[in-house]
C-alpha cells in the first residue's frame, strides 16, 4: 500500500512538471503568432524553430513553422522539412502537393512535375490521391497543372464524376469555354440532375459573346432529343442570345419529351415576361390558349400572363423618343390594339375567375385604363365600386379609392371626390404615396372651398411626413397658397385648369392659360402657368411656343424657383424635339454653369455624355 502511494506522488509530480514546461512552450507558441500577425517574420521564425525543432511531432508547431517558412521564401529549408516529413508518412498525399508548389515556386518544373507524378503513384487507383493534390495546385493557382491531373484521374478512375465537376470549374477559370462545356455536356448526359449547376457555370461563361457563340455550337453539335437536360439548357442558351424561335421550338421538343402538359411552355412565357421579352412571352401564352383548351389551370394563368403583356406592350409605347420625355403624354387611340387586348384579358378575370388578388387586379388596371386613355368614367367607376365594395383586403383597395377620388373630382363631384380620399387617408393598411396623394387632393379641393387654413394644414403634414414627390409638390403648393391668399379667383383657375389637363383636355387649358394677363414676372404661380403652358405646347407638338414660354422663364432677371427647370427643358426640347444636338449641349452646359447645385444635374451629365459619345 506504501508503494503504491509513493508512485501515484510520483506520477503527479511529474506530471505538474510537464504541465509547466507545456505552458510556456505554448506561451511562446502564442508570443510567435503575436509577432507573426505584426509582420515580424523573423522573430516568429526563431521561436517556430525552436518549438518544432523540440516537438517535431506536434502537428501546430510543424505547421506553423512550415508557414513562415514560406513566408519567408526560405523554399530549400521547408522543402528540407517536407521531404523528413515524407520519410515519416509516405502515403500523404498532401506533402507531395506542397512540394510540387514549392519547386514551381523556385522554377524547377522538373522536380515539379516529379512530385506530382510520385504521389499520384503512390496509389493510382485511390481518386482521394488525386482530389487532395488537386487541392492544392487549385489554392496555390496552378490552373494547369490541376487541370492535368484531373484529365488523368478522369482517365484512370472508373466513378469520375467529381472530376468532371472539378474539370468544368477548372475550364471556366481558365476561359477554355469549348473545354469546358464538352465537360458539362458529358456531365448531363450521366447525371441531368445536374442541369441548375451547369447554367450557373455557363452564366459566367455566356457574358462573354464568344463563349456564348462556343457554348451554343457544342450543345447544338451534341444535341440529344431523348436528354432533357441537354435540351432545356440548350433552350436556356437561346434565351440569352436573343434567339426566341429556337428557344420556342425547343421548348415543344421539352413538352413532346417530358408530357408536362403545357407548363414547360407556361415556365417559357413567364420567364420570357420577367425578362423583358414581351412578344415572346405573348407567343407562349396564345400557344397554350390555343392548343391546350382543356388544361383550364393553365389557361387561367396564360389569360393572366397576356393581360399584363399587353399591358407591358402598351406602356413601352409612351417609351420611344418622341414621347417619353413629354410630361403630359398625349391620348392614344381608342383603337390601340395593345390597349384593348389587355383590356379584353382582364375582363375575362374579373369575369370568369375567383382569386381576389388577380380579380382587385384586373378591377383596377381596367378601370385606369378606362379613366386614363379612353375618358369612359362611367365605365370606370363602375368596376371600381365592385373593386371597392369586395377586395377590401387586397392590396388595390386603397388605389381603388385614390382612382375614383380623381374620377369624381374630373367630373365635378367635389363633395363625392373628398369622401373617397378621406376614407383612403383613415384606411390603416393604405400605401403612404396612395395616402399622401390623397391628402393632396384634399387640399386642392379645400382651396376651392376657400378653406385656405385647413388645405395648408394637410400640405404641411405630408411636407414633413414624407420626402417622395408628393412631399415637393406639398411645398411649392404652400408657396403658391400663401402668395394668392389675396388671390382667390387666380387659384381656383389654376386648380381648375389642373383638372382640365388630368382629363387630358389639353386645348382648352392651353386656351384657358392663354386667356390669363400673367403680368407679375416674379410671381410662383404665373410662372408655374408658363410652364405649365410650355409643357402643353410640347405635348402638342408645338415647339417653338414652348420654347418661347421657356425662354421667359429662364431670361428673367431674377431667376426663379424654376430658372433651372425651364433651362434642362429647352435643352430637352432641342435634343428630343427639334434634333438640334448643338443647341441642346449649349443648354446643358449653361444649367452646370449657372446651377452646379439643381436636382437635374446628374441627369443633365448623362445626356452630355449621350450627345458626346454619338459625335465621337
Amino acid at each position: 500500500m506504501k508503494n503504491k502511494i509513493i508512485t501515484l506522488v510520483l506520477v503527479v509530480l511529474i506530471s505538474g512538471i510537464v504541465h509547466a514546461q507545456t505552458q510556456d512552450d505554448w506561451n511562446k507558441f502564442r508570443l510567435a503568432q503575436s509577432y507573426e500577425s505584426i509582420g515580424n517574420y523573423e522573430k516568429a521564425f526563431e521561436l517556430y524553430r525552436e518549438l518544432y525543432q523540440k516537438f517535431p511531432a506536434q502537428f501546430q508547431f510543424y505547421d506553423a513553422y512550415y508557414r513562415i517558412l514560406t513566408q519567408l521564401k526560405r523554399y530549400d529549408e521547408a522543402i528540407g522539412l517536407l521531404k523528413n516529413k515524407l520519410v515519416q508518412t509516405p502515403e500523404d498525399f498532401n506533402t507531395y502537393g506542397e512540394l510540387a508548389v514549392l519547386y514551381e515556386r523556385k522554377g524547377i518544373k522538373d522536380s515539379l512535375e516529379f512530385f506530382i507524378r510520385e504521389g499520384i503513384n503512390r496509389d493510382p487507383k485511390n481518386p482521394m490521391s488525386y482530389r487532395f493534390i488537386v487541392n492544392i495546385l487549385i489554392q496555390n493557382r496552378m490552373f494547369d497543372y490541376a487541370n492535368n491531373v484531373l484529365e488523368l484521374a478522369k482517365s484512370r478512375i472508373p466513378d469520375n464524376d467529381m472530376f468532371i465537376i472539378d474539370l468544368i470549374n477548372i475550364n471556366t477559370i481558365l476561359m477554355n469555354y469549348q473545354k469546358a462545356v464538352s465537360e458539362m455536356i458529358e456531365l448531363l448526359r450521366r447525371q441531368p440532375q445536374q442541369i441548375s449547376f451547369v447554367q450557373n457555370k455557363l452564366a459566367q461563361i455566356v457574358t462573354n459573346p464568344a463563349g456564348l457563340e462556343t457554348s451554343i455550337q457544342i450543345f447544338e453539335k451534341n444535341i440529344d432529343k431523348k436528354n432533357f437536360s441537354i435540351i432545356k439548357t440548350l433552350s436556356w442558351l437561346y434565351f440569352q442570345k436573343k434567339e426566341f424561335n429556337k428557344a420556342f421550338d425547343l421548348t415543344l421538343e421539352i413538352e413532346k419529351l417530358t408530357n408536362s402538359n403545357g407548363y414547360e411552355l407556361l415556365d417559357f412565357s413567364n420567364r420570357a415576361f420577367q425578362e423583358g421579352f414581351i412578344n415572346e412571352a405573348v407567343k407562349g401564352y396564345e400557344y397554350i390558349i390555343k392548343n391546350l383548351k382543356d388544361k383550364k389551370d393553365l389557361e387561367a394563368m396564360s389569360i393572366i400572363g397576356l393581360a399584363r403583356s399587353y399591358e407591358k406592350l402598351f406602356e413601352s409605347e409612351f417609351q420611344s423618343r418622341e414621347l417619353f420625355w413629354k410630361f403630359y403624354k398625349p391620348l392614344p387611340d381608342t383603337n390601340n390594339k395593345n390597349l384593348r387586348e389587355s383590356l379584353k384579358y382582364y375582363s375575362i378575370i374579373f369575369s370568369n375567375y375567383t382569386l381576389p388578388n388577380l380579380v382587385a387586379e384586373a378591377l383596377y388596371k381596367s378601370a385606369y385604363f378606362f379613366k386614363e386613355y379612353l375618358q369612359d368614367y362611367n365605365s370606370a367607376k363602375q368596376l371600381l365600386d365592385k373593386l371597392i365594395s369586395n377586395y377590401l383586403l387586397t392590396e388595390y383597395y386603397s388605389k381603388g379609392l385614390l382612382l375614383i377620388g380623381d374620377i369624381e373630382k374630373i367630373t365635378g363631384n367635389f363633395d363625392g371626390a373628398y369622401e373617397y380620399y378621406e376614407k383612403l387617408r383613415t384606411f390603416s393598411r393604405a400605401d403612404e404615396t396612395d395616402r399622401t396623394n390623397a391628402q393632396f387632393q384634399m387640399a386642392e379641393l379645400l382651396i376651392q372651398k376657400g378653406l385656405y387654413d385647413s388645405a395648408k394644414s394637410i400640405l404641411s403634414t405630408i411636407k414633413k411626413a414624407t420626402t417622395n414627390d408628393v412631399s415637393n409638390d406639398a411645398i411649392e403648393f404652400l408657396m403658391i397658397i400663401n402668395e394668392q391668399e389675396g388671390n382667390p379667383q387666380l387659384l381656383k383657375i389654376y386648380i381648375e385648369i389642373e383638372r382640365m389637363i388630368e382629363s387630358k383636355k389639353y386645348d382648352e387649358a392651353i386656351k384657358r392659360i392663354s386667356s390669363l394677363k400673367l403680368d407679375d414676372d416674379y410671381s410662383i404661380l404665373n410662372n408655374k402657368l408658363r410652364l405649365m403652358l410650355s409643357e402643353l405646347f410640347i405635348t402638342t407638338n408645338r415647339y417653338s411656343d414652348a420654347l418661347a414660354q421657356l425662354n421667359y422663364i429662364y431670361e428673367l432677371k431674377e431667376k426663379s424657383i424654376y430658372s433651372d427647370k425651364a433651362l434642362f427643358r429647352i435643352g430637352q426640347l432641342y435634343y428630343y424635339g427639334l434634333n438640334d444636338v448643338t443647341r441642346a449641349e449649349q443648354s446643358f452646359n449653361k444649367l452646370l454653369a449657372e446651377f452646379p447645385s439643381s436636382i437635374f444635374v446628374n441627369e443633365v451629365r448623362a445626356l452630355i455624355n449621350q450627345i458626346q459619345s454619338k459625335n465621337f
